[in-house]
């Protein structure tokens, strides 16, 4: 097991450094056992950027009704009386995106986004401007979390997690000024000023396969795609954390990369 001091020491030596602001995506499974679990996992995050660091990740909502409302989906009057309107105070995160982010929430002094599907948490100095406001519409777009995490010079850290992960490169997606992007569009339920359950329709770039060429269900996405690219063309940091190898890419030059790439694939015809 390793200890909260020797991740630290670790995430230190693969290039975090105090105040940094720092988007992580976490496999605990890959990253083996630490001590203190999760929350021992969030101890070193947060002191590998001490003092003055914030640590953010996309958390979610673990009842998103983004497939039962996707492109036109109906749900009936009684599914959408039960489903439960979204709070960023107490909704639970998704578990697809690891045992992380519950940690994250657990954290004195969290602020968590109001998006209901692409909800972002952050911990640190800088929690409440990356978080407030995120539109939604565009929700990974101008005005979001991650272009203001991009302005700032932030990073972008796999703990373990896979190439897949880099959400920050959907930013990249809705800056590509390029030829038939998909939208999609679902619906959310929110809480309105007087605190009751409205639906609202919303829409963004559909980050599930924003291009022809990257929208095949048993192939890479673009976020996939560009990310191995960013590896094997040697732009990031690698190091050994805990049991697995971990990533650390600056958020600026990866999403600058994406929307290049995205630019030569549509030139291509790929």
């Amino acid at each position: 097991m390793i200890t909260v001091e020797k991740l630290t020491h670790q995430l230190r030596t693969l290039g975090l450094a105090a105040g940094d602001t720092v988007m992580v995506h976490a496999s605990l499974r890959a990253l083996g056992p630490v001590e203190g679990g999760a929350d021992g996992v969030m101890a070193a995050l947060l002191a590998s950027v001490a003092p003055g660091g914030t640590v953010m990740a996309m958390v979610s909502w673990a009842h998103s009704p983004y497939e039962e409302t996707l492109n036109g989906k109906q749900m009936s009057t009684e599914e959408q009386d039960a489903w439960p309107a979204f709070d960023p105070k107490t909704a639970p995160p998704e578990p697809e995106y690891g045992v992380l982010n519950s940690a994250l929430l657990r954290v004195a002094g969290v602020e968590r986004s109001n998006h209901p599907d692409s909800s972002m948490a952050a911990v640190g100095p800088h929690a409440a401007y990356l978080t407030h406001p995120h539109p939604k519409d565009d929700a990974y777009g101008p005005g979001s979390p991650l272009e203001r995490l991009v302005n700032m010079g932030g990073k972008v850290l796999l703990l373990g997690a896979p190439l897949d992960a880099v959400t920050v490169l959907h930013y990249a997606e809705a800056l590509a000024d390029i030829p038939n992007k998909r939208r999609v569009t679902y619906e959310v339920p929110v809480l309105d000023a007087k605190g009751r359950k409205v639906w609202q329709q919303v829409s963004e770039w559909d980050s599930n396969g924003i291009l022809d060429c990257y929208a095949a269900e048993d192939g890479m996405d673009a976020v996939e795609q560009i990310a191995r690219d960013y590896v094997a063309d040697g732009r990031h940091r690698e190091g050994v954390t805990g049991a697995t190898k971990s990533h650390l890419f600056e958020a600026a030059d990866i999403v600058k990369y994406g929307v290049r790439c995205l630019k030569n694939a549509t030139d291509s015809g790929a």
